[in-house]
């Protein structure tokens, strides 16, 4: 079968969608943890985000010609054990995709509109979100390919410009004698990137793509990791490892104090605007997977082609009632300060992690298993 998007495509997927969390939590987190020291921690995950990539290469090459990733987990695991994996999988990602469109809008109005209201952004970003869950998926593919240039560009922008500024006497030398510190700060970079690489491997089906997949996605992990430790370098080398620590989203503070050829100011709102894109990105693909999941639980055999987008047959009702949940999780969710910060520094990474690191490889063991028997 010929793919109708390539690695590329998936490549921007993933770099995309890592973005709102990535900014919103990488910086603060890792100041928290290792102090100045902490704009290494991205590097220090790169070779563990490595072997990762390489485990879950080595899953996916279990797959049967024309298999998707979920379908091999239930042919594996059986029955039982795979709906655990799928459904477990699922219920995190609606618990998560109802923070993204709460979060998404907190971070929207707080730096912007301040007397705003969160709700018509969150509707806003949940009709999107659904109407590309219910199109292609080589849609949402292309169109993180056609955001992803757009987005590095912002980046290296805001790097260069806020390098005019920075204090190198803020982040050199390192701090001596707390590798334990710097491990832990490297934590939220390797389970961001980890959960997305697996949520991403549901979009995998053509076994064409799985040649060479862990040395491309090593060798694309390298100016990604550098890429977020400059961020975070020229975060902490403007305002200083303690302050950035007490921001609730220390790269969009940054930004307020960059000037352009000192005559541009408040070029934050534009760049905050962009960010609805990462937000579009990642809420989409969570919505399709976490949907793709369900009907796989509930024996739906998932469509492999283009459907009509009003097509409800064959499970595809989930993907609307899926969406439904998100929105009653959004309407849930309490996000003051403190309620922010404890979900996206300790429920969601630990849930991230959970996934990631324990249901997933529990799935390949026991498929491994069950394969010998």
């Amino acid at each position: 079968m010929k793919p109708d998007f390539d690695r590329r495509q998936l490549m921007a997927l993933i770099f995309v969608s890592s973005l709102a969390p990535a900014v919103r939590l990488i910086p603060k987190f890792n100041t928290q943890t290792a102090g100045s020291s902490s704009w290494v921690a991205p590097i220090v995950a790169l070779p563990f985000l490595v072997l990762y990539v390489w485990f879950l290469s080595a899953f996916l090459a279990e797959r049967r010609s024309g298999e998707g990733f979920g379908e091999m987990i239930m042919r594996t695991n059986g029955r039982a054990f795979g709906s655990v994996v799928l459904g477990g999988t699922a219920a995190f990602l609606i618990f998560y995709c109802g923070f993204i469109l709460r979060s998404g809008a907190e971070r929207f109005i707080c730096t912007i509109y301040p007397a705003g209201n969160a709700w018509p952004f969150v509707i806003v970003m949940l009709a999107l979100g659904l109407t590309a869950a219910l199109g292609p998926r080589r849609a949402l593919l292309r169109s993180a390919r056609i955001f992803s240039p757009t987005l590095v560009v912002v980046l290296v922008l805001v790097l260069l410009f806020a390098l005019t500024n920075i204090d190198f006497n803020l982040i050199l030398p390192l701090s001596k004698g707390e590798p334990d510190k710097l491990g832990l700060a490297a934590i939220p970079m390797f389970e961001i990137y980890a959960g997305i690489f697996v949520y991403s491997a549901f979009f995998e089906r053509p076994r064409q793509l799985a040649r060479r997949r862990a040395k491309a996605y090593s060798l694309w992990l390298v100016p990604v990791c550098l890429l977020f430790a400059l961020l975070c370098a020229a975060a902490i080398g403007n305002y200083g490892s303690e302050l950035i620590s007490r921001f609730n989203y220390p790269f969009f503070a940054m930004i307020q104090n960059i000037t352009v050829f000192k005559t541009i100011e408040r070029i934050e709102a534009p760049v905050v605007a962009l960010w609805v894109l990462p937000d579009f990105i990642i809420f989409a693909m969570m919505l399709i997977v976490a949907s793709r999941c369900l009907r796989l639980v509930f024996g739906y055999v998932p469509d492999t082609g283009d459907a009509v987008m009003h097509d409800m047959s064959n499970g595809r009702f989930l993907i609307p009632t899926s969406a439904a949940l998100m929105l009653v999780v959004a309407a849930l969710l309490d996000m003051d300060s403190d309620n922010l910060n404890f979900y996206s520094h300790l429920v969601v990474p630990a849930a991230n992690l959970a996934i990631s690191c324990v249901l997933i490889p529990t799935s390949y063991v026991i498929g491994k298993l069950r394969t010998k028997q």
